[in-house]
């Protein structure tokens, strides 16, 4: 006659398996909504203060005549006027 010794099953643990899979998908819905949610869908409230903001924006500056006026107070050694460098260079990838 033959003895069977069987181990004995842990049973499943339905909690913690219910408890993980809403961790992640808890982060799945958060990561969602942070990068892919559509930002046009989020009310964005602007004070009355800020709304002229659009009208300053499109103010056109031209240092010409400052700088034209106050060569008259300012010249270098040689008497020459000052002169607006252009802004920026030309290859910005180049080293200095």
């Amino acid at each position: 006659m033959a003895i069977i010794i069987e181990q004995d099953k842990k049973p499943v643990n339905w909690f913690n398996i219910i408890v993980i899979a809403s961790v992640i998908g808890i982060v799945f819905l958060v990561l969602y909504f942070i990068f892919f949610k559509k930002p046009e869908l989020i009310d964005v409230v602007v004070p009355g203060s800020l709304s002229n903001i659009n009208q300053l924006s499109q103010v056109q500056v031209d240092p010409a005549p400052v700088v034209n006026s106050l060569n008259k107070y300012f010249t270098n050694n040689y008497g020459a006027s000052l002169e607006i460098p252009a802004p920026g260079r030309s290859n910005p990838f180049l080293p200095f």
